[in-house]
């Protein structure tokens, strides 16, 4: 089967398109014939050789995808074959840019057959990252005030709907002034473009000083430190990467300047297969087949240009998802 290899971290030239060997599904597994697989931000960093968890390389990249069910492993009776899933990859969520993926059957989702599987192929990290997010590492309360950072990715995108069906108010940040249209037509109450405007500047003007109840950080660096700065006292930040860069401050003081408190997110925490996730896949699915959780689909691409995919992520050139068409 073909898929995308990196031998070893580093640049976007050692991504290659290989045939590999199909993967058969082990006990409790379940073997996906892909027809889309979306991009994230934490493949770039796979690449990279910089994701927090550890990476052996080499390495199929691609942490969900659409497709159908092409065989079940032993003891795995509630997916059918031709069965439409989506499918986060697995705990480490690799493999899906390839035309077959074994993923374990927590990670599995069934979805309705109407649905477009390459919706379906962009829903499942956002979306249910958002939702755990919002209800699992924090208890969002109706009527708060959230700071939600890089409003026009794909987690951005879910958690502003999803805070806003929740009752908050919603404030986003953006890179640049052109992606704070699409943040705020999907329910953001005011988008500052970090280029033009102090974010924490007007978090205070909109919360008459008070300052936001959660923020959620996917930046990190200098913009980690300014998002302390625009909390509340005894409010919460959560963060859930670096995409610009490592802090170099001491988070510590900035805990004890309003008794604020920081705490890391991985979604595979949130125990695929428990109550609780299937609680959150139903209620994400739900949403998503109602349209009210949409994930803008920014472009599709063939999985050969997967070079070209992730550097549109690293140019910041996206808004919304970039997915990869598997199946010819």
């Amino acid at each position: 089967m073909k898929a995308v290899v990196v031998s070893n971290p580093g640049g976007p030239d050692g991504l290659h398109l290989d045939k590999v060997p199909r993967p058969e599904p082990g006990p409790g597994e379940v073997l996906v014939r892909v027809i889309y697989a979306a991009c994230n931000w934490g493949d770039v960093q796979k690449r990279q050789g910089i994701y927090p968890d550890p990476v052996t390389y080499p390495v199929i990249l691609g942490a969900e995808v659409s497709g159908t069910v092409e065989a079940l492993g032993k003891g795995v009776g509630e997916f059918r074959l031709g069965q439409l899933v989506a499918a986060i990859t697995g705990p480490s969520m690799l493999g899906g840019f390839a035309e077959f993926v074994a993923v374990p059957r927590a990670y599995v989702i069934p979805i309705p057959p109407e649905m477009d599987p390459k919706l379906a192929a962009v829903f499942p990290v956002a979306g249910l990252t958002a939702y755990h997010l919002l209800h699992t590492a924090s208890r969002l309360r109706r009527g708060e005030t959230v700071l939600i950072h890089a409003a026009a990715g794909g987690v951005g995108i879910a958690l502003t709907q999803l805070a806003r069906r929740a009752g908050a108010f919603v404030i986003g940040t953006v890179g640049t002034r052109e992606k704070a249209s699409l943040p705020l037509r999907l329910g953001a109450h005011r988008v500052v473009a970090r280029d033009e405007e102090d974010f924490v500047a007007a978090v205070m003007e909109e919360t008459r000083g008070h300052g936001a109840d959660l923020v959620i950080d996917s930046l990190g660096a200098g913009i980690l430190e300014q998002s302390f700065d625009a909390l509340r006292r005894f409010g919460r930040l959560i963060n859930i990467g670096e995409a610009a860069g490592e802090p170099d401050f001491d988070i510590r003081k900035k805990l004890y300047q309003r008794s604020t408190s920081m705490a890391g997110f991985e979604l595979v925490h949130a125990c695929p297969g428990s109550r609780g996730w299937r609680t959150g896949v139903r209620k994400v699915v739900d949403a998503v087949a109602r349209g009210q959780l949409s994930i803008p689909i920014d472009r599709e691409l063939p999985l050969a240009q997967i070079g070209r995919a992730q550097a549109c992520l690293e140019g910041r050139a996206t808004q919304g998802k970039i997915v990869l068409r598997v199946a010819a």
